[in-house]
This record gives C-alpha cells, sequence and structure tokens, in this order.
C-alpha cells in the first residue's frame, strides 16, 4: 500500500494569503465563453447544436414542469421521492439547454428568443421555496428563512451562476433585475448557508456528497461572490473540506461507493482542482500528486466491456444517460498524464454520447461547457479500451481480472472482500461478478428506484440489498449482517502470470447465531494451456451441523441443466459437486423501471441447496466458456418465478 495522503493537503498547497493574490480578481473569472462570443460558439460541433436547438425549439412550446406543496410532500407522507424530483431535475435540464441554444442559435432572433426562454427558467428557480430534495430536508416542507444546503440546492446555485456567466454582459445590459436576483439568490442559499454552518455531516465526509457539493460551492463563489475577502474565506473552506475528504479516500484510489458515485466523487474532486486550476492561472496545481492518478484509474478497473461496468454497491451496471462523461474523464487523464485513461475516455465516448446529448439528467451544464469548448477533446479521435489484464486494490478490496489482457473477450472476474459498512453498502463480503466477452452473466442485481426506505433502519429489507440476493452463502437462513465489524477478514490477493484471485475469511460476515467459525472463500481467474476458468472454492467450518447450507448465484440468463452438476448459463457452463448439492432455479420478476431498464423484465436466481448440510466441508464451482456449437440443453424442469 501507498500513502495517500498530501505532504500538506489541498489546504497547504495555497493558503489564504497566496490565494488572495492568485485568484482572478471577484466577479471577473470567465472559465467560457459568453454568448456574444460569436466565433467560440461557431465552433462547437454541429450535429450536438443541431440536436440541442431542436429539442430546446421543441420545449419553446410546452409549459414549464410544475412543483407544488404536495408533490414535496409526497416523501414525508408515503416515501415517493419521483413525483418532486422528476419535474424539479426537468426544470434545471431545460433551462440549461436554453442557456446553450442561445449560444448555439445562429440568428439574433432566435438568441433573443432563447435567451427569453432561459430568463424564464432562472426566475422559476429563484421562485421555488426551495432548492433542496425533500429526501434531504429534515421537515415536511421547507422554511425558507433557514434554507437547507444539500447536493441539489449546491448544483442549483452552480446553474444558475454559470448561467448568468454564459448569459453575460446581455443579460446583465438587457435584463439587469435577472442577474440581480440570481447574485441574491445564490448567495442566500448557497454562500451564506456554506460558510454560516457549523461542521455538517457532508463536511468531513468520505462520500460523493463532500467533493459534490464542494464542485458547486466553489464555482458559485467564484462566479458569483463579489466580495474578494468573503471569497478567498470560501475557497480556503472550501480546501479544508476537499481535505477531510481525502483522509478517507483508500491509498488505492478505489471508490467503495461503486462505479456510478465514482462520478460524483472522483470526478467532482477533479472539477474542483480543475476550477481552481484554471482561476488561479494554473498557479494551484494538485495533480502531480500520484493519490489523484490512482483516482483517475478506477473507472479502468470498474470497466467490464462496451457500455458494461462492475457495479458493486449501489451502481448501474448500465450507466444511466448522463451520468458519464467522457471528456471529463479525458481532461482528468490528461491532467494526470496517463495515457491509458485518455484512451479509455476516448473509448467510452463510441459507447455513450460524446457529448451530453443533449442535456440529460446528471449532466449539468458545467458539465456541458467543459466538454463542448475542450479543444483537445473536440481533436480527439476514437481509442480502442486500454482493458488492462488484473487491478488489485489493496484499500477498496477489489480485485478485477480478466482472460485476455487488452481485450473484452473471453472470462471476467470481479471480486470483493470488504465490510458491511461501506458507502451505499450492500451485504455483500466476498461477492463476485462473472462476465464473458464483455457482458455480464453472473451479476450483481444493483439498486432500484430510491424511496424512503433505501436509507432508513429498513435499507437491508430491501431485496436487492440482501446477501441471499448477491453471490454469497446464507447458513440455516442466516444472511450477513450489515455494520463495520461484519467483514471479511485475512484478506489476500495473488496475481501471476497465470492466476489472479482474491482469498478471504467472509465468517465474520455472518451473525453469531448462524455459527460461523471460518469460511474461507478463494475466487480466482486461471488461464493455462491456452484455456481460462473460474474457480470459487468454498471451505466452512461452523459450530453444528447446520439444517440448511446454500450457496447463490444471481444470473442474467436463466441457468438450464446440461447434465448432473453441469449448468448452462448462456456462454458459460457451472459445475458443482451434484453428488452433495442439488441446484434450484427461480426467475425473479422486475417492475422497478430502473432494473428493467438493466436487465430486462426478469433476472434468475441458482441456489445450490447441500443434499446433507455437515459442520465442516468444502465445495468448487468451476466455470467455463461453454462450446459455441453445443447446443443448450433442454432444461429438466421448470424453474420457479416470484416477484420482488
Amino acid at each position: 500500500m501507498s500513502d495517500n495522503r498530501f505532504t500538506a493537503g489541498l489546504a497547504g498547497l495555497l493558503p489564504p494569503a497566496e490565494l488572495a493574490r492568485a485568484l482572478t480578481a471577484a466577479g471577473r473569472w470567465q472559465p467560457y465563453p459568453t454568448v456574444d462570443q460569436r466565433p467560440a460558439w461557431a465552433s462547437v460541433d454541429q450535429e450536438y447544436g443541431q440536436r440541442l436547438l431542436a429539442e430546446a425549439e421543441n420545449e419553446r412550446s410546452t409549459p414549464w414542469p410544475e412543483l407544488t406543496a404536495s408533490g414535496y410532500l409526497r416523501f414525508s407522507i408515503d416515501g415517493n421521492r419521483q413525483s418532486f424530483e422528476t419535474p424539479y431535475l426537468e426544470r434545471r435540464d431545460r433551462l440549461a439547454r436554453a442557456v446553450l441554444a442561445t449560444g448555439l442559435a445562429a440568428s439574433p432572433a432566435d438568441r433573443a428568443q432563447y435567451l427569453l426562454s432561459a430568463i424564464d427558467g432562472i426566475w422559476l428557480l429563484c421562485e421555488e421555496s426551495s432548492w433542496c430534495f425533500p429526501a434531504h430536508e429534515s421537515r415536511p416542507l421547507p422554511d425558507q428563512e433557514a434554507p437547507t444546503l444539500d447536493l441539489f440546492a449546491a448544483e442549483t446555485g452552480a446553474l444558475l451562476a454559470y448561467a448568468a456567466s454564459v448569459l453575460g454582459s446581455i443579460l446583465r445590459a438587457e435584463h439587469p433585475l435577472v442577474a440581480e436576483r440570481i447574485d441574491r439568490e445564490v448567495r442566500a442559499r448557497v454562500l451564506v448557508p456554506y460558510q454560516a454552518a457549523a461542521e455538517t455531516f457532508w463536511y468531513d465526509a468520505g462520500n460523493n456528497w463532500n467533493p459534490w457539493i464542494h464542485s458547486n460551492v466553489l464555482a458559485a463563489a467564484l462566479l458569483v461572490e463579489s466580495d474578494s475577502r468573503d471569497q478567498i474565506a470560501t475557497v480556503d473552506r472550501v480546501l479544508r473540506g476537499l481535505d477531510q475528504y481525502l483522509t478517507h479516500v483508500p491509498a488505492d484510489g478505489g471508490c467503495d461507493e461503486g462505479i456510478t458515485y465514482w462520478w460524483r466523487a472522483g470526478a467532482t474532486l477533479f472539477e474542483c482542482l480543475e476550477i481552481l486550476h484554471q482561476a488561479t492561472g494554473g498557479v494551484f496545481d494538485a495533480f502531480e500528486q500520484p493519490l489523484l492518478g490512482r483516482i483517475a484509474r478506477y473507472p479502468l478497473a470498474a470497466h467490464i466491456g462496451g457500455s458494461w461496468h462492475v457495479n458493486f454497491a449501489d451502481g448501474f451496471a448500465l450507466p444511466r444517460p448522463g451520468t458519464v462523461v467522457p471528456g471529463l474523464l479525458h481532461r482528468f487523464g490528461r491532467a494526470v498524464h496517463d495515457p491509458e485513461v485518455v484512451a479509455h475516455a476516448g473509448a467510452l465516448a463510441a459507447v455513450a454520447d460524446r457529448y451530453p446529448a443533449p442535456v440529460t439528467p446528471g449532466a449539468s451544464l458545467a458539465s456541458c461547457l467543459g466538454v463542448l469548448f475542450d479543444q483537445d477533446w473536440a481533436a480527439a479521435g476514437t481509442a480502442d479500451f486500454p482493458y488492462p489484464g488484473e487491478t488489485w486494490l489493496p484499500d477498496t478490496e477489489v480485485l478485477v481480472a480478466r482472460e485476455h489482457p487488452g481485450s473484452a473477450d473471453g472470462l471476467f472476474l470481479a471480486a470483493k472482500a470488504g465490510h458491511n459498512a461501506e458507502n451505499h453498502n450492500h451485504n455483500d463480503v466476498g461477492h463476485w461478478i462473472v462476465a464473458h466477452d464483455g457482458s455480464p452473466v453472473i451479476i450483481d442485481v444493483g439498486v432500484g428506484t430510491y424511496t424512503e426506505r433505501t436509507f432508513s433502519a429498513e435499507r437491508y429489507d430491501i431485496w436487492t440489498m440482501r446477501s441471499s440476493y448477491h453471490n454469497v452463502p446464507t447458513v440455516d437462513g442466516y444472511e450477513q449482517s450489515h455494520g463495520a465489524g461484519h467483514r471479511a477478514a485475512r484478506v489476500a490477493a495473488t496475481v501471476t502470470g497465470t492466476s489472479a484471485g482474491l482469498e478471504l475469511d467472509l465468517g465474520p460476515a455472518y451473525p453469531s447465531a448462524a455459527g460461523v467459525r471460518s469460511w474461507w472463500r478463494s475466487m480466482r481467474l486461471v488461464r493455462e494451456h491456452g484455456e481460462a476458468r473460474i474457480d470459487i472454492d468454498d471451505s466452512w467450518d461452523l459450530d453444528r451441523d447446520p439444517a440448511e447450507l446454500a450457496l447463490h448465484l444471481m444470473t442474467a440468463i436463466p441457468a438450464r441443466y446440461a447434465a448432473p452438476g453441469v449448468l448452462t448459463i448462456g456462454p458459460l457452463l457451472a459445475r458443482f459437486d451434484a453428488g452433495r448439492f442439488e441446484a434450484r432455479i427461480e426467475t425473479i420478476d422486475l417492475t422497478d423501471d430502473l432494473l428493467t431498464r438493466v436487465w430486462g423484465r426478469a433476472v434468475h436466481r441458482v441456489t445450490l441447496l447441500a443434499r446433507t448440510a455437515d459442520r465442516v466441508g468444502s465445495h468448487r464451482l468451476r466455470l467455463t466458456a461453454a462450446e459455441r456449437s453445443e447446443p443448450s440443453p433442454p432444461s429438466a424442469a421448470p424453474p420457479s418465478r416470484r416477484e420482488l
């Protein structure tokens, strides 16, 4: 392991006195061209510009989404988040489109119309009683006199600040009251609460809240704040807050929140550092720190093939539109001088929109502007994914290995140890994923739509969070328990030229009532004699003969019986000890939109149930690629079905 601490911390790189000398004068920072800088806007990718203008034009004839008190109250009444969050986010996306359309429109008349649309959006957001999500508010309805600064209040403040910056002198000359309203509301709802609040739970947190909020507070302070002393105080506090975040980041650069939240954690940390680099004319420069390079490489470790990703924690195996911004990763790779990160970003552009298209949920105005005016990104050609052969993250305790380094072909294994108090935790110590030719076969189901239960005491009653719906054992019906003490013990990874494996004792992950003295699990991808296999070896020692012992496999494709002790799971053959275990196959019908978007209408579970459950025992599950010419045998028994 290597040290992940910066020598003097971010705040030490540029103390307040040096900040005062290095920062662009308050109110003068202009990171992107204003709409009256016509040559810059004329250089924007034409295909993207036409798509965005068409969407913005269609919206001009439709009413803006409505936000109601009853919609806000739904979360406290029945836990529904979407009734308010969906129109809330649609408003912000529409405003971002109107701002961009004002710059992209060719004729002065069209620009004037889109400017009015942008003003409508600005005014609506400024009239909202709160910018905070209901799920993040401590009261059923917000108190306007005591605004809550959450992720989306901060993001709204930055959206309005960037909008005012891009609309520039036209807005301030023709509609000065709108510009003044933006300044007033951003100060009142973002900058003042940020400086006035005591150390909030997220200020020293090790999860995405810290850099995500700080990236937006920082932009708001640099774009809106006119008092240099207040601006410097805010920037200094942001740096100290980011230092708190960095004390939690593992030295290997991993993200225990998973790849979905990396884009709101590692990526927004980069945005903070990039903003300060720009606003100080390059004086602030943290990108030579080795930890930043390791953080930038996490997307490579979490990549399976094409659009598919390892989705441990609250992640999506197929990222939602707008949440992946290849151009931002390209800038990150360039900043840390890592050509593989740069290449990975270029390859992502082929499987995701090269630009946030045109503005989708999760694609902020800042991310759109950052991509549109990055000349290096515009000039970058297509690239191939680097596909590292193995990645071992010793602090995050995740191992990823593929059969053919440099290619998505063949077998792929991702395995984790960890503990059951990770950020966005699922009870999944000893869990693993297998893909073939770049597509998941044995899977992590992921996470469904957030409700009030998702981050409550009922979290582990949700089936997608439970260990029995991950690829780990249950003992006498006992599943893993949550909490930091329920963790892997004696974790070791072994990587050689012919194999990569992770070994751990997952016994401590279970409650004492399960009677697990030890449960050794080895997950290994082996390349030998031109062939590859994945072996999952289990060896257990219990304090009693259990009544039931089960090994679980979640699959994207229904398993079928091929022969005694052999299952066909799509392109894979799974061999198990049929003398000691029987396979039970069930289909789980899906109704949640976020899950069906990834897996379709169903996922499947194989339960290997011990015929005779002994106190001490062992088992090997071996996975190999099926012969492509081999026909799929008929199922010996239809799977059971259930809906969760």
